[in-house]
């Protein structure tokens, strides 16, 4: 027998083309619409959420604690953050709170964090001076980065030595800042100054050093670095001028040297007083 010959028709083709696809588009169609309808869904559920959540009254704020202050009081904080009262937990940006707060200098850095159910929590992490800084013709807070921070007035502690030196501007330079750091760090652990009065005052040269001032009259000098062993060889030079009946006021006590110290009357403002030899000890 012979085989029927097929012959090719070019509309049934474009037909069958045609048909199969619409019935893709039609598919597709009935996917984004599942997919939009999802969508629509799962935002409408958390706009819910969102709203129960903004609007439950046992979430308003019924405390707001206040930790870390010494310098500023929990009435400062609470100023700064100006939360409003019975504001929901969830509600409040904690971004712009910390902000606010954080524009007082005494401020370094601030949490401010949520406790269900109803407490709102500032952490304040405040600057800690340990020095007073000349600075032209003002007097500032330096805290313990070196960073001076708020102009001193009366109203703050006045404990602090007070560092000077520097630049012809009266301005410290950031290296020798950084060294006047490590010394108020080491000045803060050693007792070995102890016996001779408090520090009142560092000066800070870029050339010879650091030079300490106490409040009993002794100077010490001290050059750049290693000061924890300088304090120590102070104490044998100390108990000789005990032994020797010489008063240790308004003596010049050069430490910068690590093979000697040298010993000598300070230069004070008034008349002329007759030139003393220094006396030198070897190391």
């Amino acid at each position: 027998m012979r085989k029927q010959k097929t012959f090719y028709n070019p509309l049934e083709a474009r037909k069958y083309r045609l048909q199969r696809r619409s019935g893709n588009l039609a598919r597709d169609a009935i996917y984004a619409f599942l997919l939009l309808g999802a969508v629509f869904t799962i935002t409408a559920f958390a706009v819910y959420i969102y709203l129960f959540v903004v609007s439950a009254p046992w979430l308003m704020i019924r405390e707001t604690s206040v930790r870390g202050v010494h310098e500023l009081t929990e009435k400062d904080v609470l100023a700064l953050a100006a939360v409003k009262p019975r504001q929901n937990l969830f509600a409040v940006n904690c971004n712009a709170v910390a902000r606010r707060i954080r524009t007082n200098p005494w401020v370094r850095d601030v949490f401010v964090g949520r406790e269900l159910p109803g407490r709102l929590v500032l952490i304040v992490r405040e600057r800690r001076p340990v020095a007073v800084v000349k600075q032209g013709p003002d007097l500032f807070l330096m805290d313990t980065e070196g960073v001076p921070f708020k102009r001193w007035d009366t109203g703050d502690e006045a404990d602090f030595p007070v560092l000077t030196g520097g630049g012809a501007d009266g301005r410290m330079p950031a290296e020798l800042t950084a060294k006047a750091v490590a010394l108020l760090d080491e000045l803060a652990r050693t007792r070995d100054l102890d016996p001779y009065g408090a520090v009142s005052e560092i000066h800070g040269s870029t050339v010879t050093g650091f030079t300490v001032y106490t409040d009993a009259g002794l100077c010490f000098r001290l050059g750049f670095d290693n000061y924890g062993n300088k304090f120590k060889r102070l104490a044998p030079v100390m108990a000789d001028l005990e032994k020797r009946q010489i008063k240790p006021a308004y003596l010049l006590i050069d430490l910068a040297d690590p093979t000697k110290i040298t010993v000598q009357p300070r230069r004070l403002p008034g008349p002329p007083a007759p030139a003393e030899p220094a006396q030198a000890y070897r190391t």
